[in-house]
Order: structure tokens, then sequence, then C-alpha cells
């Protein structure tokens, strides 16, 4: 009984280990979009999946430059800039990760492309397109970390090249709980009990 019991503990940790790491956004690659082209125009009041555009535009990108993964991704300058936003379930205390993939429109609008992102506090990131293109967008990866203060938390990106149809390229956006430190040490006291569980059966097989 007490083996079953310690298998049961330590098969509940492995399957709540993943799920610390389980993106908490739905649509964060843009992917749920179906149309083909080189790329649309969204305009504020409008959507993109669980996204909400919530001022200026944006562009959804298909077949005008690389992704930086899949087949879509953003330009955060449509004909003006745009903000884009979503919501999700925290938990207060918690910590989180954001990460996302960031390029920039190449095509015209100067050499720097600006986004400020939030969800707590505001982030201000650069992306230099200087000797990009759509075939080479130089996709980087960037990110922050934050401390949930309601059961509800909102993560917006504001484009902030200003008078500019050449934005900001966003991508692959994600957001993610970080694990307590005890939760890694009970999953490898877990590990190391299976382990010896294991090695026990085989010595007594022998």
């Amino acid at each position: 009984m007490r083996k079953l019991t310690a298998l049961a503990g330590v098969a509940a940790l492995i399957l709540v280990a993943p799920m610390a790491h389980a993106n908490l956004l739905s649509n964060g690659g843009f992917e749920s979009s179906t149309f083909s082209g080189p790329f649309a125009q969204i305009n504020s009041g409008g959507r993109l999946g669980a996204w909400n555009v919530d001022s200026g535009s944006v562009d959804i990108v298909n077949q005008y430059w690389k992704h930086a993964e899949g087949n879509y991704s953003l330009d955060l300058n449509g004909n003006s800039g745009g903000r884009i936003s979503q919501s999700f379930g925290t938990v207060i205390g918690q910590q989180y990760n954001v990460s996302f993939s960031l390029a920039g429109n190449a095509e015209g609008g100067g050499s720097l492309k600006l986004v400020d992102v939030g969800v707590t506090g505001v982030h201000s990131f650069t992306f230099d397109s200087t000797g990009r293109s759509p075939s080479n967008m130089g996709w980087v990866n960037e990110g922050f970390s934050f401390i949930a203060t309601a059961a509800n938390s909102t993560l917006y990106f504001q484009g902030n090249n200003k008078n500019s149809v050449w934005g900001a390229a966003l991508d692959n956006v994600s957001v993610t709980a970080v694990p307590e430190p005890s939760t890694y040490a009970m999953l490898a006291a877990g590990l190391g009990l299976m382990g010896f569980m294991a090695r026990r059966r085989r010595t007594q097989r022998g």
C-alpha cells in the first residue's frame, strides 16, 4: 500500500511539472488565422483569436516575410501603431515568465522598431532592422518576468513607431508560471524514490 501511495504521489508530480510550463495564452503564435496572402490589416475593435486590437491597427502577416515559427506573425503597425492585449488567469503572488520573438518590418520607416510590453509594469524593447529583409528577419527572443497582483492579468503589446506603417514584428508569445523551488525538489525526490524501488526489485529478482 505504501508503494502505491508513493507511486501515486510521484505520478502527480510528474503531471504537475509540465503544467507549470504550459502557455497560458491562446493563439500566442497567431496561427488561428486562415487567410492566404501577403498580409491583412486588423483595425481597433477587431480580434485575432483571443487577442483584442485595442487601438490603432496591426497587420497579420502570412506570405510577406519569414516568420519566427509557423505560418503567421504580426506587424504592430498597420496604418499606425497598434495595441493588442489578451487576459488570462493568474494566481496572486505567483511569478510568471513572458517570452516572445521580436523582429521588424525592414521595408521602411527607419531602422529602429519600438514596442512597449506590459502586464503589471511597462517594458520597452527595440529591434534594429538594419540589414534585414523579408527573407532574413533576424528574429530574436525577448522576455521578462512579473508577479501577479490579481486573479486575472492582461498582457499587451503597443507598437511605438509613430506615423509609420512599418513597425515591430511579433511572433511566438508565451506566458508560463515559474515553478516553486519546492516543486522541483519534490519531483527530484520522487524520481529518486522510483529509481530506488526499481533497483530494489532487480535485487530481489536476482
